[in-house]
């Protein structure tokens, strides 16, 4: 008979975390920092603009992206890594 009651019977207690969930955030955290942390992201930010802006998108709240966020001065900042990745680019094939 199905339960009519509205009370829940079994499973996970309300706010406790699935465990494959937290395993999984367990792993990308360390393959983050396998990949250098950091100093990963800076990387991803000056080759891989989308991208990273798609990952700030996913993890900022949305009611403060557009507030807190000078575009800008965003698009200058990433010039300026690509600039800087691109000199190190150059002293590379020395």
């Amino acid at each position: 008979m199905a339960n009519t009651t509205g009370k829940k019977y079994g499973g996970r207690k309300k706010g406790t975390p699935n465990r494959t969930t937290g395993d999984m955030k367990a792993a990308i955290l360390e393959a983050f920092e396998r990949a250098g942390g950091a100093d990963y992201l800076t990387m991803l930010a000056a080759d891989e603009p989308r991208t990273f802006v798609t990952l700030l998108a996913k993890i900022l709240p949305s009611e403060n992206i557009n507030a807190n966020i000078d575009m800008n001065d965003m698009t200058q900042r990433l010039q300026e890594g690509r600039d800087r990745v691109a000199k190190l680019r150059v002293v590379g094939k020395d």
